[in-house]
């Protein structure tokens, strides 16, 4: 009868030690999440040709807006999601349907093949 005890005993304590393994590591893990925004301050319009690069960062859990993060030839800047700009390069985003092998076509400019208004005399 002893016995028994000593094993339930056991086997409770080995059950409590795994348990509070995964609730610290669950705990260090939610440390390592981005907290905030990484935008604090954003402009308004760059240099289109200066853009070697860029990511779209969506509205989450930490961030209540759209992040748009531009690597420049000489610094990183944030891109108002608002602007004219920021408003084209998102929608450029989506058409590719987030795809980063195709993200750099939305960083080139585009030529407007509309139809030609007739020459007036």
């Amino acid at each position: 009868m002893a016995f028994r005890t000593q094993q339930r005993n056991v086997s409770m304590l080995l059950l409590l030690s795994v348990c509070l393994h995964f609730m610290t590591e669950n705990r260090t893990a939610a440390i390592s999440l981005r907290e905030k925004c990484e935008c604090i301050e954003e402009t308004g319009s760059v240099q289109w040709r200066k853009i070697k690069d860029y990511t779209i960062i969506p509205k989450d859990a930490f961030c209540n807006k759209v992040q748009i993060i531009l690597q420049l030839i000489d610094k990183r800047v944030c891109l108002n999601p608002e602007s004219k700009k920021g408003k084209q390069l998102q929608r450029c985003w989506k058409r590719i349907e987030f795809n980063t092998r195709k993200k750099k076509v939305c960083l080139l400019k585009r030529k407007r093949n509309g139809p030609k208004s007739p020459k007036k005399n």
